[in-house]
Formats: C-alpha cells, structure tokens, sequence
C-alpha cells in the first residue's frame, strides 16, 4: 500500500496539472534535495573539476576568461553539451576548436582539443562526442578543456548550464546598443531604455512592472491552488504539498539556462509580430452579425472529450453570426459517416481521425459537388485538420471539395503544456494510477489514450508535423486566447499561416469561450473574408506574449514535480 503522503501529494499534483494548471511554490528554500547530476537540457563535456572560472572582460576587447576551463586529460572524450549542430569544426592559430550552435541562440565552445570527430553542419545529440582532449593554446597547457558560452554575440559564463542561472548577467529586455550613455545596465535603466525604445512605457511599472505583475497574479493563484487542496486532503494533504513545495522550487531554481532563455526570445519575437501587425489590421473590426462572411459551405471539427447528438454543430459555434447557411454547416463526426458520438471516440488515434476528416469532405463532395468548402476547428480538432492538410489531403484529387479558409480556435499546433505535464507525471505507476483517478473524474481522457500521447510537445507526431509545408492555396488562420490554461497561446503558431491572439471577456474559461465569443467571431470573420486581422494595442500584446509563455511554463513546473513525487511514491510501495 502507497504512502498517504505521497498519495496525497500525487493526487494534488495531477489535479494541479489537469483541472487548474500553477506551480507548486517553495518557500523552504534552505530545504535539502539533491539535484541530479545533469541539469535539464544540458550535460558536462567533461567529468573533470573547474580549474579556472568565467571572469567577464570590463569590455569588449578587454583582458578577462572568455570561458571555464575544466581538467580533462589527455585522451579525455569531450562530449556536446546539448542537441545542436556543429557551427565550426578546425583548426584556428594551430588550435582545434569545435563550437555548437543550439535552440535559443545559444553556442558552446570546445576549445583546444587534440582530435575532432564532427563536421561543421553535422547535428550532434547531448552527450555525442566531438572530439578528445588533449591540445595547447593561448594561455592553456595540456590537461584541460576550455569551455565557453555565447548568447548572441556575448560571452557569459557556462557553468551557468549546469546549475541556476542568474538571468540579470545574461539577458536583457532593453536594447543597450546606441545608448547615449554607455553606462552600466541596470533594471531601473533597463526599464527606462525600453520604454524609450517602444516610445511608450505602458503606464504604472512599465514593461517590467508588467512582467512583475504578471508573475505576481500567477504565483497568488499558484498559492491560492495549493491552499484549496491543502484543505481538502487534510493533514496529509498539507505534508504532502509541503514536500511538493520543496521540489517545485528546486524545480524553479534550476530551470535550464535554454529553456529560459528561450522564453525570453518566444516573448520577444510575439512582440516584434505584433510590431509588424500594426502596418496591416482592422482598426474597426466589424461584428459577427450575420453579415458577410465567406459563402461557403462549413465543416466544424471538435476537440478532444467533445460529444455530438446530432443537432446542432459539435463546436457551439453561431455558424448563422459568422454569415453561413446553416443547411450547409456539416459537423466532423469521430465515428465516422456524420454519426453522433461521444467523448471516448475522440481519444483514438488523430492520424486516424484526419483520415475519417477527408472521406466526410469527400461525402460533402458527392452531395454537392463543386461547392467550396470551409473549415473551423476547435482545441485537438485543429490538429486533425493539421494531419488532413499534411498526411491527406490532395488538392489535385477531383474527390475533395474545394477548400477555401481553414481556421482554428485554440488549437495546440505545437503541442499541449498540459498533455506533456500528464506525460511526464505517467512516466511513474503511482503517477499512472492518479492520473486515471483525475480522468475519471473529470472527463479527460487516460494518459495512455493516443490522443493524450500525440497532443505531448515532442511526441512523434508532433515532431513530424511541420516537416511539410501547408498545401498551396491554402488560406489558414489559427486563433488563440491569451490565458487559455488548456491551449497557451504560444502553442497556436503555424508555418506560413496568420497567427492571432485575442481576449474573450469577462470569461473564466477562454478554452471553450473562444468558440462564441464575440471578439473571437469578429476576427473569425474578418479571417473568412480575407481581411486583416484586429488591431491589438501595446497593452494587450505585452499580455498576449507574457501570459501564455508563463503559463507554459507552470504547467512544464507541475509535469516535473508530479514526475518526482510519483518517483518517490512508487519507492516507497511496497
């Protein structure tokens, strides 16, 4: 029989993950847990002890310890530090070098080596050797391994990879390049030089104060989680979110350099598209009232746990408001033939699905053969679609209709946070067991359903889905909600297609308010008609690329910390 504590932090853990995503936060922060020995994404070229550390130049061209230099005697393998591809391989000054360009814009140097096994453009995985040690340079003698470390053009230190990072040497949100004074950034002034920079400050804290707040607002609903449960599960329950606690903030404290890194640059790219957006949007959207619209026919494609009796759409959408013939609106069935189905069918395999989605168009087809055909997809259902465009669909095949606008509404075409949280939480069997208690009580599916397992970021479905590009002619919206736990609208972006992000009301759900929300259906309408997208002012686009960003990352946290104590629960199992 399971611990009570570990059953009860187990059971916290999953509902946190699956019902009402946050992070467990730590405030036992001298607590003991023992780190594993490689951190993340990253792994230790060589086994050997620092020798000399990182000293950052006073500038550019100034003396100073570009990198760390690690004991590695002759002879020693030197392994990548992470997935990337080789970026240079050879000889400089009569010293062979290996340096690895990673996600982020991250690069790893391997300096003053005796032997390369790469070739610049070669893709190496973690841990792959490049090369031995063993060779002579500048201010370095046999017995060592020079180490270093760019972000973008700046050396910073590396062994920052393999522990807790200190993100306020590393990045900045203001650009420090052409300041009329070339003093020392610091965030009072980094704040100031943003502001100055977006030649607006945004009120009240700025950009920063945003951030702040931003982080505020989820760690108190985080507390505010975690005190709900604690209350529910009692004693145990508390010592059991206690222990949560603790492993969430190692988790929190050692969250790899790329990983956070690459938010920051995620966060930075929305906020140059939304710079872009500005030169082509609809100041004046118009409303979905039954006007305009494409006059086409409609297939509407439901998402995961969705039912249908028959009447109706299976999505809720207002087909009327967004200018269709409700004759013509035809809703994909998960069983297959238009036929009614239930939550179950839709957990079945989604190259499946996207299959049975191109014999029912083909069906629309023979009944009215010619008519241009529509599609709006709603959360999973927009990667069955995803699959059809990619793995099925033929637009030289006379047996399909034509296809005019295809958009989806929260749809996770990167993947879902929340189904990789689930993932990793059933990498245990005490995680296992909690998450089909979770599912059975509301209504998800079990992780070991297909679908849960391809809507995983990184699952092999989603690493193949992209490899191909959406057919020609094929005009794709996806549309996505800011503070959707279930879909972040980080997840939405697909190649080639229009990405827009806006703000349902006064709702607490913008999963499922997406689909009839009426700022949603005004740009569903402006999409059909071809037009450009809603403007977004500066406000909203800060929170439309901070929010969905930090709530990846809480649901990234609890998938850890569920993994950890599903761990421990399974060793302490008799």
């Amino acid at each position: 029989m399971r611990s009570p504590v570990c059953r009860a932090a187990l059971v916290a853990v999953v509902s946190l993950a699956t019902v009402a995503p946050s992070a467990l936060v730590a405030h036992a922060a001298d607590a003991a847990v023992s780190p594993p020995p490689e951190q993340g994404a990253w792994t230790r070229p060589v086994a050997g002890a620092l020798v000399a550390p990182f000293d950052a130049p006073a500038s550019p061209y100034g003396p100073g310890h570009r990198g760390a230099d690690l004991a590695a005697p002759p002879g020693t393998p030197v392994v990548a530090a992470g997935d990337g591809v080789v970026a240079f391989a050879g000889l400089v000054a009569g010293s062979l070098h290996v340096v690895v360009a990673h996600a982020g814009g991250l690069r790893t140097g391997y300096s003053f080596l005796a032997s390369v096994v790469v070739s610049t453009g070669q893709h190496v995985d973690r841990g792959q050797t490049v090369g031995t040690a063993g060779g002579r340079g500048s201010g370095h003698d046999v017995g060592v391994l020079h180490l270093s470390l760019r972000v973008g053009d700046t050396y910073v230190d590396p062994m920052q990879l393999f522990g807790p990072p200190d993100l306020s040497r590393i990045v900045h949100l203001a650009p420090t390049r052409g300041a009329t004074d070339p003093g020392p950034i610091f965030p009072a002034r980094e704040e100031a030089l943003l502001a100055a920079h977006l030649d607006r400050g945004g009120g009240g804290g700025g950009v920063l104060g945003f951030l702040g707040d931003a982080a505020g607002a989820a760690v108190g609903a985080a507390t505010d989680a975690v005190g709900t449960a604690a209350n529910a599960v009692g004693d145990a329950g508390r010592a059991a979110l206690g222990l949560g606690g603790v492993v969430g903030g190692w988790v929190a404290r050692n969250a790899p350099l790329a990983s956070v890194v690459g938010d920051v640059v995620r966060v930075g790219r929305q906020l140059a598209d939304w710079a872009r957006s500005r030169a082509d949007c609809t100041a004046r959207p118009p409303a979905a009232d039954g006007t305009g619209g494409s006059g086409h026919a409609l297939m509407v494609v439901a998402g995961i746990s969705s039912s249908w009796d028959g009447h109706g759409n299976s999505v809720g959408l207002p087909a009327r408001d967004l200018g269709y013939d409700e004759s013509e609106v035809r809703s994909f069935s998960y069983k297959g033939a238009f036929a009614p189905y239930e939550a179950a069918d839709t957990w079945g395999d989604l190259e499946v699905s996207a299959v049975n989605l191109g014999q029912q168009l083909q069906q629309m087809q023979a009944e009215h053969p010619g008519r241009e055909v529509d599609l709006v997809a709603h959360s999973q259902g927009g990667v069955v679609v995803d699959l059809f465009l990619q793995h099925v669909y033929d637009p030289a095949d006379p047996a399909y209709p034509p296809l005019g606008t295809v958009v989806t509404l929260s749809s996770p075409h990167r993947g879902a946070p929340i189904a990789t949280a689930a993932r990793d939480i059933g990498s245990t069997s005490s995680g296992t067991a909690a998450l089909r208690a979770a599912a059975g009580t509301v209504g998800l599916p079990a992780p070991s359903a297909p679908a849960a397992r391809e809507l995983a970021e990184g699952s092999s479905l989603m690493a193949d889905l992209w490899r191909r590009r959406l057919p020609d002619h094929v005009d794709f919206t996806s549309i996505g909600a800011p503070d959707d736990p279930v879909v972040p609208a980080s997840q939405i972006g697909v190649p080639g297609a229009r990405r827009v992000v806006v703000d349902p009301a006064g709702v607490s759900n913008e999963h499922d308010a997406i689909t009839h929300d009426p700022r949603a259906m005004s740009a569903v309408r402006l999409a059909l008609e071809g037009r450009p997208p809603p403007c977004v002012a500066l406000g909203e686009a800060l929170r439309d690329a901070v929010d969905p960003v930090a709530i990846t990352r809480l649901e990234h946290g609890a998938g850890a910390v569920g993994r950890v104590v599903g761990a421990a629960a399974d060793a302490l199992a008799p």
